[in-house]
Formats: structure tokens, sequence, C-alpha cells
């Protein structure tokens, strides 16, 4: 048997893509019975094409203190073509500004601005040991998920041209 011949489709082409997404989206979502479960025909007219590009914006939002910062929140809105989606990307408070309530503040705000922007789903990212933070997280509204990320990185001696 021959290895299965990979193509990039065309932005035309991308219409060929949605039967498989909604054989993906029905086939997935029973997996989250805490997410609404939606029709076929529900999914059928949610269900779009793959856009062949999509724009995003930066937000940081920040508490001052003094000349500098106290701490900040950098979040990220992008609709890849199913929905305006919203990652904290990065929070930081200063050591001395800890435990001064300048975590929550920044998270509240965040969460104002998926509300306010109409953001779908949200997400945030840490280390499970990293306790202090999760209870921020959820503090804010944010819930662990079933899901398991998995994250790539580019081999550090590799020239990035596949040889």
């Amino acid at each position: 048997m021959s290895e299965p011949e990979v193509v990039r489709l065309t932005p035309t082409e991308h219409g060929l893509v949605r039967p498989l997404l909604l054989e993906l989206y029905e086939y997935e979502q029973p997996f989250f019975s805490d997410h609404p479960q939606l029709t076929h025909a529900e999914l059928e007219s949610s269900a779009t094409t793959v856009p062949a590009s999509f724009r995003g914006e930066n937000v940081v939002l920040a508490v001052r203190a003094g000349e500098g910062l106290a701490g900040f929140c950098w979040c990220v809105l992008f609709d890849p073509g199913t929905g305006l989606e919203g990652e904290v990307a990065e929070v930081y408070v200063s050591a001395g500004h800890r435990r001064e309530g300048v975590g929550r503040a920044l998270l509240q705000a965040a969460v104002e601005l998926f509300r306010q922007r109409g953001v779908t789903l949200g997400y945030v990212w840490t280390r499970p040991e990293n306790e202090a933070a999760v209870e921020l997280y959820r503090e804010a509204g944010f819930t662990p998920n079933r899901q398991l990320v998995m994250t790539w990185y580019p081999d550090p001696g590799s020239t990035g041209t596949g040889n």
C-alpha cells in the first residue's frame, strides 16, 4: 500500500471540508455533555467552510503602579471561522503587588472583554501545580475540561525546511 498523498486545498476547495466537519461535530459533542447538544440541523446551519485566513487582535489589560505596572493580562481574540475565541495568553502580577487583588481584577476585566465582544469560547493555560493561578481562573469562571492539550515545538536544530 502506498503512502497517502497530502495536498493543500485551495481556498475555493475549502467547501469540501464541510461534510467532514459536520461528522466531526456530531461525533465529538456527546463527549462534552456539559455543552449544548445541537441537533443535526443546528450543526448544519452553524457549520461553515474553513476560511482562507482570519484576523486576530491582541488586547493588553493592565493595572498601573506609579510609573510602571503592577500586572498585566494579554488577551488574544480571533475567529478561525467557528466563532470568536478568546485566549488569556499571559497573566502576570509583579511580586510586590501579589495578594492585592490585581490578578483577580485583570481576569474579571478579561472575562468582561470576552462577554462584550461575543466570544464563543474562552480559555487559559496553566500548569496544574500552579494552584494560585488555577484557583484564580476558577474564580473568574474558567473550568477544567476533559481535553488533552498537546503541544509541538520545532526541533531547535531544524532548519524549518523539512530537511
